[in-house]
């Protein structure tokens, strides 16, 4: 059915026009779809991340570096200061994405969400403090990607059933 109208097209058939649709709503549909598992990548890369750091926890960079080196960069900053930044950079993402779901607009970018939960597991790494604030960190990224991914999910989700399902848009044998 939806394959005949397919080879149609690419053979130059006359196609009716609701036939065309269909093939084009598909396509829709699928990109739709991809669309809506951008979140459940973003948080497996950010447990792939977490396994590697995981194992490095008990390594920092002034264990790596000669100290010559270490003291030409300067005095590392204090872990309180990290870890401050990384519970206003948690609840910041969290009403961020909270806001975005409660208007229904469009999700933010989940690349730049899981940049910045492993971009904590570098900084750890950097002062010293990963052995003790993995269990945090790891938590801490992991609530905010998962809202993030429920965010995308729901929005994409959301707008698959007003463009296809609701709308009827998509025709039966299309599904």
């Amino acid at each position: 059915m939806l394959r005949d109208k397919i080879r149609a097209e690419a053979s130059d058939e006359t196609v009716d026009n609701n036939e065309v649709s269909v093939h084009y709503d598909g396509k829709q549909l699928t990109d739709l779809y991809g669309r809506s598992y951008i979140g459940l990548c973003g948080i497996c890369i950010y447990l792939a991340v977490s396994m590697i750091a995981f194992h490095f926890r008990e390594q920092s960079l002034t264990g790596i570096l000669p100290s010559d080196l270490m003291n030409k960069l300067g005095t590392v900053p204090p872990v309180f200061m990290a870890v401050g930044l990384m519970w206003v950079s948690t609840i910041s993402a969290l009403t961020v994405i909270i806001g975005r779901l409660y208007h229904g607009t469009p999700p933010s970018g989940t690349t730049s969400h899981v940049a910045f939960r492993i971009g904590f597991f570098v900084l750890f790494f950097l002062i010293g403090g990963l052995g003790q604030y993995i269990n945090e960190i790891f938590i801490s990224g992991l609530v905010v990607l998962t809202l993030q991914h429920y965010n995308v999910y729901t929005y994409y989700m959301q707008k698959i059933e007003k463009k296809f399902i609701i709308g009827g848009g998509l025709h039966q044998e299309a599904l």
